[in-house]
């Protein structure tokens, strides 16, 4: 696939050993002032639910946050974190809200197409690339070994008009990488970005769509859904959007699944 890593893995501290925490008690003991250490890194970190991450670049990870409900992000990531430890699943969903509802409108497609596979959906709304990119660092792929996962991310960076569409794929990149470096025996399909009811974004996603090809390759899969949700002229398809034209009513779920499904199918069967 060819994508490398760009930025440093965050590692975590090791394990003091008896000795060094016999001598870091005594130092605490003596000083009033050192705490004991913990065995391992409480998951919820207040410093990360209390705000936004920093501002970053687009292959930089970062937390999630969610200004109504602070604490909701890192919870639901830790939930998903647990479920994908548990096993068993031989296909695993990653992505925004696009990807989260298809336990919502496309609940009836998933059930008779995707549950039958053992997949997995651990997409959560509001996602960037970064976003991603902290939850694979911080365990949502841990126990897991399933043959596929589907990634369909980047329409939220394009939104936040915050990078350019070089900088919007370079961040795509970086998660295939960091994927195939976790979980080098799985496939991955990546999906387009879905074109949007703004039309001063839509050249924005059509230029993201036109870099991705380049990151197929190896075990990565690309499946370009523009035609499906709208006209050659750049007009969206209307029934299958939201009234917000971003989010997806089921008949675009059903629309997704007519050309995801069968390639989905050949994947499994080849691997």
């Amino acid at each position: 696939m060819g994508a490398s890593s760009s930025f440093q893995t965050i590692m975590p501290l090791p394990i003091p050993s008896p000795l060094s925490k016999a001598l870091l008690v005594l130092l605490g003991t003596i000083s009033g002032a050192l705490p004991l250490l913990a065995e391992s890194p409480a998951p919820d970190n207040n410093a990360m639910t209390s705000g936004p991450a920093p501002a970053g670049k687009p292959w930089e990870p970062a937390w999630g946050f969610w200004p109504d409900y602070p604490a909701d992000w890192q919870r639901t990531h830790w939930g998903f974190v647990e479920k994908t430890k548990a096993g068993g699943w031989d296909v695993l969903f990653l992505g925004d809200s696009i990807t989260k509802n298809w336990m919502q409108q496309g609940r009836p497609v998933w059930d008779a197409h995707y549950e039958p596979l053992h997949a997995l959906d651990i997409g959560i709304g509001g996602d960037t690339t970064r976003q991603t990119l902290w939850r694979i660092e911080h365990g949502a792929l841990n126990g897991a070994q399933p043959k596929v996962i589907v990634l369909m991310i980047g329409v939220n960076n394009v939104n936040a008009r915050a990078a350019t569409a070089e900088e919007i794929a370079k961040g795509i990149s970086e998660i295939l990488a960091q994927i195939e470096a976790r979980l080098p025996q799985s496939k991955i399909l990546l999906l387009s970005v879905l074109p949007v009811g703004n039309p001063s974004l839509n050249p924005e996603v059509q230029k993201v769509n036109a870099l991705l090809p380049k990151l197929e390759g190896g075990k990565v899969r690309f499946l370009d859904l523009t035609s499906l949700f709208a006209t050659p002229d750049g007009k969206l398809i209307l029934e299958n959007y939201k009234p917000d034209q971003l989010h997806l009513l089921e008949p675009g779920y059903v629309a997704i699944d007519k050309a995801l499904y069968p390639v989905l199918l050949e994947m499994l069967k080849n691997s």
